[in-house]
């Protein structure tokens, strides 16, 4: 769209001029040389046209709004409703999950890096990374949207399941008691040691001989 194309345009712009963060107009960007000065005036009013277009496009995306946090969940708010953001970790996992209510008549949806979470994870981890649904009984009220890295898939599923557990109580603050007692709102501490010197691992030592 429009938006997009504005961005892109301002994106070459930026990367071939030299920015000066006292700017405030392009008029006031200075060119490293003659050629960048001539890209920049060739590519400046493009940007401002596109970003005209954007601004009066009825069809451009919807714009959200931060409305606060709420235990570690950020509220973002948009035309559809609202939705919490979360991160879950666990490990050397980082999870960064997006919850929202599903659309009228459809069934809660989890999606993991664009996959089914089904897909992405072997059974039982599946269940592990959607168990807050579960024990809620809300898998059919909101679809889910995560995005995981780091460590294995065991750490990645409760990575996911800590993300999803805070921004849960971040949408319904009555569902809270249920998870903190299912302690799926504490971020698991355990870590791999690290290994010492003189050792084969952290604890491990070579078989001892007296002789």
């Amino acid at each position: 769209n429009h938006l997009s194309s504005a961005m892109a345009v301002l994106s070459r712009l930026l990367a071939r001029v030299r920015w000066n963060p006292a700017c405030r107009s392009f008029s006031q960007l200075r060119p490293a040389d003659d050629a960048m000065l001539e890209i920049a005036a060739r590519t400046a009013p493009a940007w401002r046209e596109l970003l005209q277009k954007a601004q009066a496009d009825p069809e451009t995306e919807p714009v959200q709004r931060v409305v606060g946090k709420v235990r570690r969940a950020t509220i973002i708010e948009e035309a559809g409703g609202q939705m919490a953001r979360a991160i879950g970790r666990r490990k050397e996992s980082v999870a960064m999950v997006t919850i929202k209510r599903a659309p009228a008549g459809a069934l809660g949806n989890v999606t993991v890096n664009s996959r089914p979470h089904t897909d992405y994870f072997p059974w039982p981890l599946s269940t592990v990374a959607v168990s807050p649904f579960l024990l809620t009984d809300t898998s059919a009220r909101y679809d889910a949207h995560v995005m995981v890295k780091g460590g294995g898939k065991s750490g990645q599923a409760q990575a996911m399941r800590h993300g999803i557990a805070t921004a849960l109580q971040g949408l319904d603050l009555s569902l809270r008691p249920k998870l903190k007692h299912a302690d799926m709102l504490t971020r698991d501490p355990r870590v791999k040691e690290r290994k010492k010197p003189g050792k084969p691992k952290a604890r491990k030592s070579e078989a001892w001989v007296k002789r």
